[in-house]
């Protein structure tokens, strides 16, 4: 297996070879030369998220040197987990006051000025104060690092990460996020086998007015750290957001695969897989029309929730009991234990049964494990005519968008509490009242961030309206509203599919075809003997 070299301190070049195929970093040291494989591997994990092995490597290293200050700053560093909205304050403070009993005695250690500041940017990570403001100062620390040091990869990679720890949501973030991305660029031009470099260009371009500018780093980053499972699955965040489903696809089952081995490799049960990745594979199976992957990745969740605890058999939300939880908008809710695995199958079964229009394997069911999912059993309810079941979901609904609910939760439920009532007033044929609320949905959606993963709302309110629109033979006006669809979310294969039906419809052959194509380009990989496929396949004949 080729060797890959992630070190480069105290002038020795050092490699690592065998599995950890982890990319290439150099950051100079004091520290013992026996200890800086290890340091130097707990590095290359952390800039890919890898924070178990981390915390194993920098350990490690700390018991060959014993007064290694930066070993104890890497230990703490991965407890700092920001782009995935979680931090273990406690754990980071204990393992900078293994080095020392405060800040000021801790930075002495340090023995040099660069490493000194380092040291004094994780003090102000795990310092006093709210995380805002931790976050700030530890970005601020970071950026006096990488001033004094323009030409240390390191200095820029953390303060590009530093910098992204402190992003506000949706378009305000785009500052932060354009200058984020230009350090890791030139760090990325400079080493283009920087693991951290290739990482943070994903994060900081993660935004669909930024994205096209992250596909390089995309095309390198799962070749750069194949070991690493989140290095794998970053790529599929640039191509989902411009609709390259294959590509996606690619990259999250291999990040699945890899989450597998991992958890094998360090004896843990079934549900410490990345369970993240195989969401998003889900989605992305969906798009290709692989209908049945789609419902077999659900399985893999339930037997996951069989194994995580006396939890995990607990009934989920009964439908006249009120919801919770909510399908995650961007890396909100990682990690394992049944209240994720939960929130993860509800996601799924919503979106499996959403995208494949199997209404009827949801008659009868009464539970439901987050308004994904509740969302799902009121479309399945309406497309069953069950008016009895609507009005319940839209209770559920009214309950989940209340004002006493945590904002984001409640913003999504208030879309689709509109989505509902417009539905409920479609089936009761009072179409101009069915449109007035969609409009309301439509307002309400536009309000929010563009989706940088799995779409949310779990139905789009823009394709919906299309959809209703065709139903009652307003061809035209649909051909807009799934164009807008797509402009929200590019190339979603049922969008695309109204879209085609629309120009159909309307009497435009030219585009029906054009659209029927790309459809067929995206079920490429469909199981055999999809209606649309059927249709797409006869429109082009």
């Amino acid at each position: 297996m080729r060797r890959v070299f992630v070190a480069a301190t105290c002038a020795l070049a050092l490699s690592v070879s065998g599995q950890e195929r982890l990319g290439r970093v150099s950051f100079s040291n004091s520290g013992n030369a026996a200890a800086q494989a290890d340091f130097l591997r707990g590095v290359a994990w952390l800039h890919s998220f890898g924070y178990e092995d981390a915390i194993d490597a920098f350990r490690a290293a700390q018991k060959i040197d014993p007064s290694f200050a930066l070993a104890y700053w890497g230990e703490a560093m991965s407890f700092s987990q920001p782009l995935w909205f979680f931090e273990e304050v406690d754990k980071g403070r204990a393992a900078l006051a293994k080095l020392g009993a405060t800040p000021e005695a801790r930075i002495a250690k340090a023995k040099t000025a660069r490493e000194q500041g380092f040291m004094r940017a994780v003090e102000a990570l795990f310092g006093p104060g709210d995380k805002p403001a931790r976050h700030a100062a530890f970005a601020q620390t970071m950026a006096k690092v990488a001033a004094e040091y323009p030409a240390d990869d390191e200095a820029q990679a953390f303060h590009a990460l530093a910098l992204l720890s402190t992003m506000p949501r949706g378009d305000a973030a785009l500052p932060i996020r354009r200058e984020a991305g230009a350090i890791a660029e030139k760090v990325f031009a400079r080493n283009p086998d920087h693991p951290g470099a290739a990482h943070y260009i994903l994060h900081a371009y993660d935004h669909g007015s930024l994205v096209a500018r992250a596909l390089p780093a995309a095309r390198a980053y799962a070749t750069i750290a194949p070991a690493a499972s989140h290095a794998l699955h970053m790529p599929a965040h640039a191509f989902l957001q411009v609709g390259f489903w294959d590509e996606a696809a690619a990259s999250d089952e291999a990040s699945w695969n890899a989450s597998i081995a991992w958890a094998k490799r360090r004896g843990l049960s079934i549900a410490a897989r990345d369970y993240h990745s195989l969401v998003w594979l889900q989605y992305e199976w969906t798009q290709q029309g692989r209908v049945s992957k789609t419902k077999e990745a659900i399985a893999f969740v339930e037997q996951a929730m069989k194994t995580s605890g006396p939890q995990a058999l607990k009934p989920s939300s009964p439908l006249h009991a009120g919801g919770h939880a909510y399908g995650e908008q961007s890396e909100i809710g990682r990690g394992s234990g049944d209240a994720a695995l939960r929130n993860d199958r509800g996601s799924m079964r919503a979106r499996y049964i959403i995208e494949s229009e199997r209404w009827a394997e949801m008659q009868g069911q009464t539970t439901f494990d987050n308004i994904e999912e509740l969302f799902a059993l009121g479309l399945s309810a309406v497309n069953l005519a069950d008016a009895a079941r609507v009005r319940s979901v839209i209770e559920e609904f009214r309950k989940a968008a209340a004002p006493a609910q945590a904002a984001e939760l409640r913003e999504q439920a208030e879309v689709m509490l509109r989505e509902m009532e417009a539905l409920e007033l479609f089936a009761q044929g009072r179409h101009d009242a069915a449109f007035a609320m969609m409009d309301r949905a439509a307002a309400l959606q536009a309000r929010m961030p563009k989706p940088i993963g799995r779409p949310f709302p779990v139905k789009d309110v823009n394709e919906l309206y299309g959809e209703l629109l065709l139903q009652v033979g307003r061809a035209k006006e649909a051909v807009l509203w799934f164009d807008r669809a797509l402009a929200r979310t590019p190339n979603r294969s049922r969008a695309m599919f109204g879209l085609a039906r629309a120009y159909r419809n309307a009497g435009d052959a030219a585009n029906a075809r054009a659209a029927y194509k790309r459809l067929l380009a995206n079920y490429r990989l469909a199981d055999a003997g999809l209606p649309e496929v059927t249709e797409a396949r006869d429109a082009l004949r």
